[in-house]
């Protein structure tokens, strides 16, 4: 795979993030393409429920994505040069943590 990076298991499935997509490999190393156009290198990947994911790209936007390939953005810093790295994700208090290279600080982001 080209420029793979963030890396997510659950169960049989392995989530990758490669270049600019989200694919995902089964049991039997059977690739699929979730979705594609992540900018600025994708980085991060947690799943926040079933289907759904948050996904960052290093050069500072943050994507929701569900696995049927929609995706949204949440954040774009791009402008500000404020990177955006892998994250954490606390399912209890529903909360991201992006630490943010380029400002030396973590970042908690509440999901709704």
């Amino acid at each position: 795979m080209n420029s793979a990076n963030g890396l997510l298991a659950k169960g049989n499935t392995l989530y990758i993030l490669t270049g600019t997509s989200l694919q995902k490999a089964d049991e039997n190393k059977k690739l699929t393409k979730i979705t594609d156009g992540i900018e600025g290198g994708a980085d991060g990947i947690e799943m926040i429920n079933d289907h759904e994911f948050i996904v960052t790209g290093w050069a500072g936007v943050i994507y929701y994505v569900k696995d049927d390939g929609t995706k949204q953005v949440l954040s774009d810093t791009r402008d500000k040069k404020i990177n955006s790295a892998d994250l954490g994700y606390d399912p209890k208090t529903k909360t991201i943590y992006i630490p943010e290279m380029s400002q030396n600080c973590v970042v908690a982001y509440n999901l709704k």
